[in-house]
């Protein structure tokens, strides 16, 4: 940290303070968690309140390394979109998150994220309190969470269609129960906001995305509706089926958003559709997931697919607790015509190959090769990477 002291230039002889970087909040919030950290496991920590409290947290120390493509996108009114790549290797500090679960009751839970990183401010991740054991085994979530649809994706990488539709939070009432196999989910939320968003580890040939824009303040809610199936057949061996759509109305910030792609025509048309089917099957060590998602906004249709096989193997070595391996391919289709300087328009393929190497309780080194493919309406871009990622949880 450096404080610099400088006049403002007026006759008062005020003076501003300049910091370089703001990092006593995440200094702070690092010294007091582990300081707490000091208290033994079987002894509970209570809040302020009395409520039993618990302390958790992560970090993300990476090593990136992309290929060299780094051309300016456009938008139909010629303003850049997206960014440029960093194509040296180079290691990154990608985030630290505390959280924080607070039990006011046996039934009443309370969580927040609080996200830091070493080139954005700080962030509140999650903010939701969730009210369990109500009738017909239901429960009710009021505040920031994750759509329902959102999914353990095991890599550090999200899938294509997670970038696009549920890698951010959104801000509403969620609820859910389950009957026997039968299980269904609901939500009411602000709904998020079109935006561009990079769709790999570089900020470069942007997507559209569902943005976590949680302070709309606008008419244009959303309402989200899935029933799904759940059923084990026997310990280790089971299988989650879960249909799902979403319907909502473009706010004016969308509507402005998508009449900047180029070769986009909507019309009138003010209606946002989302719909599709996640599948998790898990057999022992070997699990398969697939989603496939549909979207439309206003004249733009999406869809996309992925399916993801993987494989952990348990080792109990003191070093080397377990082994997993993936595989991932997905595609992901944009109903424009494709257009070279507009990323948004492209047809994309992916491959991912990773593994994931569990130490110890709580520490995993991430291994990860994305090999990507774009349909551009021109030339090939050259955009793969290879990751490999420190993930520390407590």
């Amino acid at each position: 940290m450096k404080v610099q002291l400088r006049p403002t230039g007026t006759p008062a002889r005020r003076f501003t303070v300049a910091w370089n970087e703001m990092h006593i909040p995440l200094f702070t919030a690092i010294l007091f968690f582990s300081m707490l950290s000091t208290v033994p496991a079987a002894e509970n920590v209570l809040s302020l309140r009395g409520a039993k409290l618990e302390i958790g947290g992560e970090m993300e120390l990476e090593m990136i390394d992309s290929e060299r493509d780094g051309r300016i996108m456009t938008d139909s009114a010629g303003d850049p979109i997206g960014g440029t790549n960093n194509s040296f290797p180079r290691m990154a500090l990608d985030k630290i998150v505390i959280t924080s679960k607070v039990r006011l009751a046996s039934d009443i839970l309370f969580k927040a994220d609080i996200e830091f990183g070493p080139d954005k401010p700080v962030k509140l991740d999650e903010a939701w309190i969730k009210i369990s054991d109500l009738p017909l085994n239901s429960w009710l979530t009021f505040g920031q969470a994750d759509p329902f649809i959102h999914v353990s994706r095991k890599t550090e990488s999200y899938p294509i269609l997670g970038y696009a539709f549920w890698q951010d939070e959104d801000l509403g009432v969620f609820a859910g129960g389950k009957q026997g196999p039968v299980y269904w989910r609901f939500s009411v939320s602000n709904g998020r906001r079109l935006k561009d968003r990079q769709a790999s580890e570089d900020a470069v040939f942007p997507i559209t995305t569902d943005d976590d824009d949680n302070v709309e303040n606008n008419g244009d809610k959303q309402i989200g509706i899935g029933l799904g199936l759940n059923h084990s057949f026997k310990a280790g061996h089971g299988i989650d089926v879960l249909p799902f759509w979403y319907t909502a109305e473009l706010s004016p910030k969308d509507v402005a958003y998508l009449n900047k792609i180029t070769n986009y025509s909507g019309g009138s048309d003010d209606t946002q559709t989302r719909y599709g089917i996640n599948l998790d099957y898990v057999l022992g060590g070997f699990s398969f997931f697939a989603q496939y998602m549909g979207a439309e906004d206003g004249g733009m249709d999406r869809d996309g697919w992925y399916v993801q096989p993987s494989f952990k193997q348990k080792l109990g070595m003191p070093r080397l607790r377990s082994l997993e391996f993936l595989i991932r391919y997905e595609e992901y289709n944009v109903d424009l015509v494709p257009a070279p300087t507009d990323s948004r328009t492209w047809d994309r393929q992916a491959l991912t190959f990773a593994v994931a190497s569990e130490i110890v309780s709580g520490f995993k080194v991430k291994t990860e090769y994305y090999i990507n493919d774009e349909d551009t309406g021109g030339s090939d871009v050259a955009n793969n990477e290879f990751l490999m990622q420190l993930e520390v949880k407590f």
